[in-house]
């Protein structure tokens, strides 16, 4: 019997004895979310105080225990409308109550500009800014005033913010340079951008901001170290947290600042040679990259490796455990890509260290969930529909899933397939 057959007979179980019980039970406040939850949770009784008409210091009635499940992911789909077919999605972002997607144009047509969507409800979506002709948007975070997006132009770096998600305005700083920044994240103190100087993808750099308005090219020693050699990085709670490459003998070295430019070097991730994502929530961190996953309590002392996701699209951190996305096998016109036949996969683990990959449907044999938000209780996955037809762009999806408050670790964990290579 396997270990998800074993968890929903547990279940089963739970609820037949609980069902058999001769005395009521009592209104259960909120479950607990524990580190790592078992597989039931006893929930307190109201009261132990004697109630009128009982006898004096008898126990309220007992409670049947509350059954807590694994972190299960059931995908619904609810495609997104006023966006065409798009080559892939550069991010998705929402602050307040205003979202933000950021879409590349089809390879086809080199005039067609990248371009800013801006949703209420991130399904139904409207142009909110063409981005200019030779500027190609490569990060978006929610940070700055609102909303921060980043990337290149015919003239280096390019920067452009916005309050709401629908006016956008383009930076102007001298410090951009002849850059390029791929990557952002907030902090308590600002934005970090990554990326590479001078025009040559060799030269790592590292720029900040207090506001999303104004840019530093950073110089300092420490900053510049985490820049040439960054792999991942990711914040929570106003930290952020970079895995960074070091000799292979050693692993990866793990930083962290609160501010932008100043990181301390925390730790190391021992064995370690590549990270894809990294996510920290209220559970602890998570890296992961070629099927392996490492975790951490702290985002400083990090395990050993265990299996983990086969995917690295995306990885996300919640209340109820961590979620990955992304796809295996070859995107239509690939001709020496990956191997496997295509399917989009989830993974899910209630504490980071046992995966689960959730059933293939038959509709993810043509469709991949590749950036995630979480929308109070709900899990949000954007992606594309593949379609063989000779197009380079491809139909934008949507999907949902509930998520829920409390999740105990599987039993055992999935091993996630290896790519496939072509040749020799």
């Amino acid at each position: 019997m396997d270990a998800r057959k074993r968890g929903r007979l547990r279940i089963v179980l739970a609820v037949l004895i609980a069902a058999g019980c001769s005395e009521p039970a009592a209104p259960s406040g909120a479950s607990p979310t524990p580190t790592r939850p078992s597989a039931s949770l006893a929930v307190p009784s109201a009261s132990a105080a004697s109630t009128p008409g009982s006898p004096a210091g008898s126990a309220s009635p007992s409670v049947a225990p509350a059954t807590v499940s694994t972190l299960n992911v059931e995908w619904s789909a609810d495609d997104p409308t006023g966006i065409g077919p798009v080559t892939s999605v550069t991010g998705v972002a929402r602050a307040g109550n205003a979202y933000v997607l950021i879409v590349e144009p089809p390879y086809s047509d080199p005039e067609s500009p990248y371009g800013a969507f801006w949703s209420t409800d991130g399904r139904a979506w409207k142009l909110a800014q063409k981005f200019p002709t030779g500027q190609r948007i490569m990060a978006l975070t929610a940070g700055g005033p609102g909303f921060v997006a980043s990337g290149s132009g015919n003239n280096g770096g390019v920067v452009w913010t916005s309050v709401d998600g629908r006016a956008w305005q383009p930076v102007s700083d001298a410090s951009l340079g002849s850059g390029v920044i791929s990557r952002l994240v907030t902090t308590a103190s600002g934005v970090v951008g990554f990326g590479w100087g001078g025009g040559n993808s060799d030269v790592q750099a590292i720029w900040t901001s207090p506001d999303g308005f104004e840019w530093l090219a950073a110089t300092n020693e420490t900053g510049v170290a985490v820049a040439h050699g960054l792999q991942a990085v990711g914040s929570h709670d106003g930290r952020a947290v970079a895995i960074v490459g070091e000799d292979g003998t050693k692993g990866l070295a793990v930083w962290e600042t609160t501010g932008r430019a100043e990181w301390t070097q925390t730790g190391t991730i021992k064995g370690a040679t590549r990270v894809a994502e990294l996510a920290g929530g209220p559970r602890g961190w998570v890296a992961i990259g070629e099927s392996q996953a490492w975790t951490s309590p702290d985002g400083r002392a990090w395990s050993e490796a265990v299996p983990g996701p086969d995917v690295a699209s995306d990885l996300i951190a919640d209340d109820s455990g961590f979620i990955a996305v992304g796809y295996v096998g070859s995107l239509p016109g690939e001709t020496c890509g990956d191997q496997r036949p295509f399917a989009g996969h989830t993974w899910t683990s209630s504490d980071g260290r046992v995966w689960e990959q959730m059933p293939v449907t038959k509709e993810f044999s043509s469709a991949m969930v590749t950036h995630l938000i979480v929308v109070d209780r709900t899990l949000v996955g954007y992606g594309q529909r593949i379609k063989n037809d000779g197009s380079d762009a491809l139909p934008l999806a949507r999907w949902t899933a509930p998520l829920p408050d409390v999740t105990r670790a599987a039993d055992a964990g999935d091993k996630g397939s290896l790519p496939e290579g072509c040749g020799g």
